[in-house]
């Protein structure tokens, strides 16, 4: 019986890309305590897609806004960028870090 479930599990389990696939990573730093902080960003759920009335570089297809809080201080890091369809970022800005 086990056998029909794991089948019927499977017929309607959506596959998903490996985890890998689906991250972008990008390293900033903190200007108050120097933390160095991996931020892992999820294709899938955490960009914007940019439509032709908002105010975006030429090119780009999505918007992502981060809010990022270390460990060692209570610094809040604001970053924001822009990326095209490949998710090759075109634009960034940020404040409370710098990018390494």
């Amino acid at each position: 019986m086990s056998n029909f479930f794991k089948n019927l599990k499977q017929l309607f389990s959506v596959s998903s890309p490996s985890s890998t696939e689906n991250l972008l990573k990008i390293k900033i730093k903190c200007k108050k305590c120097s933390e160095e902080i991996n931020i892992n960003i999820r294709k899938s759920s955490d960009f914007s897609r940019v439509y032709e009335e908002d105010n975006a570089p030429a090119g780009a297809a999505f918007f992502l806004r981060k809010e990022v809080l270390g460990n060692k201080c209570n610094n809040l890091i604001y970053f924001s960028a822009y990326f095209d369809e490949n998710f090759n970022m075109i634009s960034k800005e940020i404040e409370g870090g710098e990018f390494l």
